[in-house]
């Protein structure tokens, strides 16, 4: 596929953790202009306009002419911060009106925004027909459409999925321990392993390695005793990092040599010229999506669908995919890749056996964080 020139530009000005990341990286250009088709006629001459709070690497600079000229609707971008925030937003007094659109962390999200009745949805029910690109889905994700009383509420858009991120010319691919987040909590390459200052993750990666079958399951003693494990073995690691441009700098120092990381860390290291690459944890692959959906009282829910249509189209989605490395969940779109890049980006993960954990959120999260706080101070 067509490379991308902007990474070493990227990596100058990410300063930040994941969250400013994904609202600052379609400001910075990620990825050149794909070929595509849609009705004639820029997106600026349109009088429709839907306000739209998502993550803005979901928006690249490469995509949003092709969103906008295929749904007639210009996108403007709402300030980002995180999914906590889009869900609090959605769910304060007046918030089913105050936006048209809104794309975040289908698990995370769907509970509140759904109510606890039927009748209690703070979202928009989907008309359907104006959205036949969802028929396209890869089956990974169809189970993740959101529904109630035969209405749709929530589709997935893009998804991805954390691992360890690390340098094969100093780490061995092929070495078992590589490939699982025992690479992580191993003596073998003590100090040269960065952790991700992240109780949610963390906890989450050395749960699996420890082989919980459901981390988000986990009672009181099994906390107790992942917190243990952390403990021993932070002796292991360099640094923790909290933000990413801190990330991407352990690694292309040299300093470090693994870390808990994100796709876009892979894609924008490799841009550099490192040897770098991800694993695949035959452990429990962490995995997400994020879904588009429209609060309920939206007056734009129409324009919002055309736009929900437009991002999983092939041509969009492709120009995602490139761009950022975050995968379309449009099979069409995984078919527009050869082996070699369904494999490198994940499209192919069904295939291989692995187990796919979702990285969804735990009900006990406050005793996660007390338990990792335990952990940093230790």
């Amino acid at each position: 596929m067509k490379k991308n020139n902007n990474s070493s530009e990227l990596f100058k000005n990410i300063k930040t953790g994941r969250r400013t990341f994904l609202k600052n990286t379609s400001l910075l250009g990620l990825g050149g202009v794909a070929a595509t088709s849609f009705p004639i006629g820029s997106a600026l001459g349109q009088s429709k306009k839907v306000v739209a709070i998502m993550p803005g690497v979901f928006m690249p600079k490469s995509g949003r002419p092709i969103a906008e000229g295929m749904s007639g609707v210009k996108i403007e971008n709402a300030p980002y911060t995180s999914p906590t925030d889009t869900l609090a937003k959605l769910m304060a007094p007046g918030g089913t009106k105050n936006y048209d659109l809104m794309i975040s962390l289908t698990q995370f999200v769907k509970g509140p925004a759904l109510g606890k009745n039927p009748g209690d949805e703070r979202l928009h029910a989907l008309d359907m027909s104006k959205i036949p690109n969802a028929a396209n889905l890869m089956p990974l994700f169809k189970k993740d459409i959101v529904t109630r009383g035969g209405k749709t509420y929530m589709i997935p858009i893009v998804w991805g999925y954390d691992s360890v991120v690390y340098n094969a010319d100093k780490i061995p691919t092929k070495d078992p321990l590589t490939q699982s987040w025992g690479v992580l909590f191993d003596d073998k390459y003590k100090g040269r392993i960065a952790w991700r200052d992240d109780a949610h993750g963390m906890i989450f990666a050395a749960a699996l390695h420890r082989g919980h079958p459901n981390p988000i399951a986990m009672d009181k003693s099994d906390l107790k005793d992942i917190t243990s494990y952390l403990i021993d073995r932070k002796k292991n690691v360099r640094t923790m990092w909290t933000k990413f441009g801190e990330a991407l700098n352990l690694v292309s120092s040299g300093e470090v040599w693994a870390m808990y990381g994100w796709i876009a860390m892979r894609r924008i290291l490799q841009g550099k010229g490192m040897n770098v690459t991800n694993n695949w944890p035959t452990d429990g692959l962490l995995t997400w999506n994020q879904s588009g959906f429209i609060p309920k009282d939206s007056p734009n829910a129409a324009s919002s669908e055309a736009v929900i249509n437009a991002m999983l189209s092939t041509e969009f989605g492709k120009a995602l995919t490139e761009a950022t490395n975050y995968p379309s969940t449009s099979a069409k779109v995984a078919a527009l890749f050869n082996a070699e890049e369904k494999r490198k980006l994940g499209f192919d993960i069904s295939d291989r056996g692995l187990k796919l954990v979702g990285l969804n959120q735990p009900a006990s999260i406050d005793k996660w964080v007390e338990a990792w706080n335990v952990i940093k101070t230790a």
